[in-house]
């Protein structure tokens, strides 16, 4: 091993504080950094040039099966997964993991079964878990686990459930973090190497799109069914026999945290009483017009579409009081269904850069 690799993953206000950690590097900075942070699909892929001009390093989206160099920062592309294998980096556009690509898990994964010992993880700040699975199989490789402190978080979410679940090595603000990666990018890695788990190599050979049925009945083994459904696409969901944190996989490669699945579960009860609620609406507004037509003149009709008008009118009543209670409310989580968990658009910026550093 020639050295340390850095993965750092982010959410909501992830820009920004991921900005601030690259602007404290200095140009000498040895070691790559991989960075995952939750965007839309839509993005015109930006944000390579906000890091780029932050800091000293060059940033950019790698090029699928390019070679890592030190001194330079990886960024995910919109709408894939970013993922580490020994020398290079991966693209992929494999199954969502709690509800996002690029997601921030598949990313430390890969790190950990790749690099092992050598990998740093470092979560920012972001809404729900994301990067807790990831950064526990960091430190099951024997890796270094750090977290923004979620007193100064935007989203304080996501580094303080790592802290609650991964045993964290640093816990510090981001003006403290920058020395701290310093220091661990050139210090002595050691030679002490941890098994793999297979579960690790599984579930980054799913994120990568290496679906087979070798792979998933591996995964059954070390899962159980949960008589959930998965809402992206309503297969049944697999939960992961690991005491640490409750987790999911279906069939099809989905995963969620337990936290994401009952978030994603609000959003599809607002979803299905919104078109229930809209299925009486429209049934009122039917029979409504039908009872006004000039050519009914069966009075049994006429009085079989009056009681449906109002049957349909008074349930569209109650369902309505339903749906306004569910936004109102917001979720277990805390936040109103339907709100996005991604950063807005940003400009688009050319990813070309002239340093060329060492090769890693």
């Amino acid at each position: 091993m020639r050295g340390r690799i850095f993965v750092i993953g982010a959410s909501q206000g992830g820009i920004q504080a991921v900005s601030a950690l690259i602007a404290q590097l200095p140009a000498s900075f040895p070691a790559p950094l991989f960075v995952a942070q939750h965007i839309a699909a839509s993005s015109l892929g930006g944000l390579p040039r906000i890091l780029g001009r932050a800091g000293c390093l060059p940033a950019a989206h790698p090029r699928n099966m390019e070679i890592i160099q030190g001194g330079r920062v990886y960024v995910a592309p919109p709408d894939m997964h970013m993922l580490v294998q020994h020398g290079y980096v991966w693209l992929s556009r494999g199954p969502r993991e709690n509800h996002v690509r690029p997601a921030i898990d598949p990313l430390f994964r890969s790190a950990a079964s790749a690099y092992g010992a050598a990998v740093v993880g470092v979560v920012l700040t972001g809404h729900l878990d994301d990067g807790t699975a990831g950064l526990m199989a960091v430190k099951d490789r024997g890796g270094i686990a750090i977290v923004q402190d979620h007193a100064e978080a935007v989203a304080p979410s996501m580094p303080r459930s790592a802290q609650a679940h991964v045993c964290i090595d640093h816990c510090c603000t981001l003006s403290e973090m920058g020395a701290i990666l310093v220091n661990l990018a050139n210090d002595d890695v050691g030679s002490q190497v941890r098994d793999v788990n297979p579960l690790i190599e599984i579930e980054t050979r799913i994120a990568a799109g290496e679906l087979n049925l070798a792979d998933w009945s591996q995964f059954e083994k070390r899962s159980v069914p949960s008589g959930l459904n998965c809402p992206d696409c309503s297969n049944v969901l697999f939960e992961v026999r690991d005491d640490r944190m409750i987790r999911f996989r279906c069939r099809a490669g989905h995963a969620f945290s337990a936290r994401c699945l009952l978030e994603e579960q609000a959003r599809t009860r607002e979803k299905t009483i919104a078109g229930l609620y809209g299925s009486f609406v429209g049934e009122a507004t039917l029979a409504s017009r039908l009872l006004g037509s000039t050519v009914l003149d069966d009075p049994g009709l006429r009085a079989a579409f009056s009681d449906q008008v109002s049957e349909a009118s008074r349930k569209a009543t109650q369902v309505g009081q339903w749906l306004n209670s569910s936004a109102e409310g917001g979720n277990a989580m805390g936040a109103v269904p339907g709100a996005t968990r991604t950063q807005p658009d940003i400009e688009p910026a050319g990813i070309e850069d002239s340093v060329i550093p060492r090769c890693w």
